[in-house]
């Protein structure tokens, strides 16, 4: 933002609505030229930002949304287009989320019975470019055009400041979402226009936030519609819009809690079916290749065929099958231990209960057979089966002075290198230009533009070109020692997005590693009398078996207290060993490489390693 200030008369408040996170400290001696508003709470939206309206002396003010990158020259070609405008009292810009998609936010109109009827039946979605039915985000209009429209943007919205001053800033009765349009509405009524303005384009994370389509946001949402509804309508058309609003709210809350239910069952249930029709087939092959048409004549096997289904997915589900970002070896893997452990139980059973182990070996690997083949067709979203390849976008310097930072955070190890912003370049891997084939021949999943001397301007155009491949776009202004993206964690850390994945953060790892610690605790358990010879701090190493059989510890912890990583037990010790003979810093560093590369067999090792230390 201060980038596309530059040349301007400008002043710039930012506002912290009870932020704890550490915010404010971290950034204030960064921008010695920002004036900061400390609120103890969060009042939200609309009054945050009326309570610097005063404070304002420009001829125009800009209301920008936190979670927004502006390109360089985003401010004058906005101030020259509103003011070859005498009619225009506010305007809003192109935005784009965090993967390049347009944002049909950007241009709105204002809310009506049919438009509440088209969007929640969901037919504006289905006709995203129709005028009639997506008349609410004006789908009929061209983006890449300007256009007089009812509604702006708040995450954007400039207007004369005088204007604003005559309608006395934002309703606070809005508390989330709403006051951009009852603030829009207002400037229309006192005989001003709304201009959508398409010859600049911002970036928007909150378009790729999947907590702005929690049932909580959409909940806010459409109450701000009612009470925009009952402010500025009348009549007939009045009731119906609020009876449509509220029946919105019930809606959209049933299919919110009917997608989370099932959503997560769609691939076991999926599975449970592809197991359990594999072994009803095979066992029909086998009864007519090998036994003449006879069956095997077990009491109620077809009940018991589903039950090893069950057991076959479930024990394919502890290993790891169904975790988010599941890798290959691991989904080989947690199918070969569903396969070995379904007939190492099959073994278990008593003689009358057993039928034939051929059908339940080829019947089980033909499950995984057809498993792997629906995955190849229908990945799993948010699936990868290889690390994140990464590359950055920056000049030779630039990179230079990002390189310390990657390094400590993710350690480059899936860093593949620098791609220049001009051609040309032969230490690059290759131009910007082509950064949608690169991302295709080098398998690149995640890009991290370095905004110095790079511009912002030149990125946008790329990413709206990737805009339908699975890449994450990141952001480091250089000298900024910070990278920030979607789904940003919390700022004042030397890297504010968390775009390292951590193996120790897995649902798979951390269901092992809580195994692990109980079958070590038991086993000393068992062996108890043997260690009262072995340990030197005998008392204080039952005291701890314990503590991890309560889940209090973990066997192998953190060297270091203040890192900021995946959230663990205690340890009983680290993986360091006596970790107090390191400085501080390796003892971080060291940490982040144990949490990246878990593995739960590693803990085995060191509480072996370490054993004499157990009692501490």
């Amino acid at each position: 933002m201060l980038r596309a200030s530059a040349g301007l008369d400008t002043e710039c408040f930012v506002i912290d609505n009870g932020s704890t996170d550490g915010s404010l400290a971290y950034l204030q001696p960064l921008f010695p030229t920002v004036s900061f508003i400390e609120n103890g709470g969060n009042p939200g939206f609309a009054k945050a930002n009326n309570q610097v309206l005063p404070l304002c002396t420009g001829e125009y003010v800009l209301f920008l949304n936190p979670d927004t990158l502006v390109p360089e020259d985003a401010f004058r070609s906005c101030l020259s287009y509103i003011k070859a405008q005498p009619a225009a009292g506010a305007m809003g810009v192109r935005m784009v989320d965090g993967r390049g998609r347009f944002l049909p936010e950007s241009k709105r109109s204002f809310p009506s019975p049919l438009t509440a009827f088209f969007k929640l039946t969901g037919l504006a979605a289905a006709f995203p470019r129709s005028g009639w039915f997506n008349r609410y985000a004006l789908g009929n209009l061209d983006e890449f055009a300007n256009h007089k429209v009812a509604v702006l943007a708040g995450a954007c919205l400039l207007v004369q400041r005088e204007l604003l001053l005559q309608l006395q800033g934002f309703d606070e009765n809005y508390f989330l979402y709403g006051e951009d349009i009852d603030l829009s509405y207002r400037i229309r009524q006192a005989g001003y226009e709304n201009h959508y303005f398409a010859g600049t384009t911002i970036l928007h994370f909150k378009g790729e936030s999947a907590g702005s389509n929690s049932l909580r946001h959409v909940k806010y949402f459409y109450e701000a519609m009612q009470v925009f509804v009952r402010k500025h309508y009348r009549g007939g058309s009045r009731k119906l819009l609020v009876l449509f609003l509220q029946a919105a709210i019930v809606l959209r809350g049933f299919l919110s809690a009917g997608k989370r239910l099932i959503k997560p069952l769609r691939w076991p249930l999926a599975d449970l079916f592809t197991v359990w029709i594999s072994l009803l087939s095979f066992r029909f092959f086998w009864v007519q290749q090998f036994r003449n048409g006879k069956d095997f004549g077990v009491h109620l096997l077809d009940y018991g065929l589903m039950l090893c289904a069950l057991l076959f997915v479930s024990v394919a589900a502890f290993a790891g099958l169904y975790d988010q970002r599941g890798r290959i070896s691991q989904l080989f893997s947690s199918l070969l231990f569903a396969v070995i452990s379904l007939l190492a139980l099959y073994s278990l059973l008593p003689e009358s209960l057993r039928f034939s182990r051929g059908v339940m070996l080829w019947g089980s690997l033909l499950a995984v057979v057809i498993m792997l083949l629906l995955r190849r067709f229908f990945q799993q979203p948010g699936q990868s089966s290889e690390e994140d390849a990464t590359v950055v976008v920056a000049s030779a310097g630039d990179y230079s002075k990002l390189l310390p930072l990657l390094q400590k955070e993710m350690m480059d190890e899936w860093l593949l290198g620098r791609i220049s912003p001009q051609a040309g370049d032969e230490e690059a891997i290759g131009a910007l230009a082509a950064l949608p084939t690169l991302s295709h021949q080098l398998g690149i999943k995640r890009v991290i533009f370095c905004i110095g001397d790079l511009r912002l301007q030149e990125v946008l155009p790329v990413m709206q070109a990737c805009r339908q491949q699975p890449l994450r776009f990141l952001f480091n202004a250089s000298g900024s020692n910070s990278i920030v993206g979607s789904q940003t964690g919390a700022p004042g850390t030397s890297i504010i997005t968390p775009f390292v994945s951590y193996a120790i953060a897995e649902p798979y790892q951390q269901r092992m590693k809580r195994l692990v610690d109980l079958a070590i605790a038991i086993l000393f358990l068992i062996t108890l009398p043997l260690h009262l010879f072995l340990q030197p701090r005998f008392g204080g190493f039952v005291q701890n078996i314990f503590l991890v059989l309560l889940g209090k510890r973990t066997w192998v912890g953190y060297a270091s207290p203040l890192n900021r990583l995946p959230v663990i037990k205690e340890g009983v010790v680290t993986f360091m060993g006596k970790h107090t003979l390191f400085a501080p810093d390796v003892r971080e560093q060291a940490d982040r490489r144990y949490a990246k590369q878990y593995d739960w067999w590693e803990d085995a090792r060191t509480v072996v390693r370490y054993y004499r230390q157990l009692g501490g």
